[in-house]
C-alpha cells in the first residue's frame, strides 16, 4: 500500500446553502477521526463462559478532532458562530485518495489559545449526529 499524504486528510465546513459548497476550515496542522463501534452483549448463561456479541445492535459513534491555525477570518465566525448556537451544522471529511464523508456534526468543545510572539491556534472536537454519506472517489 502506498503512504498516504497527510496535508490532503482535510475537514470542511459546509455553507447550509441548498447546494452545499464545503471550505476547508483554516490551517489545520492535524485532522483526526475516530469510529467507534459498540455492540450489545448477548452472552447468556449456557454460552460455555464465551462470550457473544451482536454487532449490528448497540451504538455506533464518530468523532472528528482538529487543531491548527486560524488564517481566515470568515470561516473561523462561522465556526465560532455555530459553536456558540449549538447546531448542528454539514462537515465533509475528505480523503487523500478521494473518498469523502459527509454529515452532520456539533461542535463538543472548541479551544482558541494565542502567545505574544506566536499565531492565534485552535482546536475542536465535532461529534456525529445521525447518519452520514460516505462516497468512494
Amino acid at each position: 500500500m502506498v503512504g498516504q499524504i497527510g496535508r490532503d486528510f482535510l475537514l470542511k465546513m459546509g455553507d447550509g446553502a441548498g447546494t452545499e459548497v464545503f471550505t476547508t476550515i483554516g490551517a489545520a496542522r492535524t485532522v483526526g477521526m475516530s469510529l467507534a463501534n459498540n455492540p450489545v452483549d448477548d452472552t447468556t448463561m449456557d454460552g460455555a463462559g464465551i462470550q457473544t456479541m451482536i454487532a449490528t445492535a448497540g451504538v455506533q459513534s464518530l468523532s472528528l478532532s482538529i487543531d491548527g491555525l486560524f488564517k481566515d477570518e470568515t470561516i473561523e465566525e462561522t465556526f465560532r458562530a455555530a459553536c456558540f448556537a449549538k447546531t448542528a451544522g454539514n462537515y465533509q471529511l475528505s480523503f487523500p485518495n478521494g473518498d469523502s464523508y459527509e454529515a452532520a456534526f456539533v461542535i463538543q468543545d472548541y479551544n482558541r489559545g494565542g502567545s505574544h510572539d506566536g499565531l492565534e491556534t485552535f482546536s475542536a472536537t465535532l461529534i456525529r449526529s445521525g447518519s452520514g454519506t460516505y462516497t468512494a472517489a
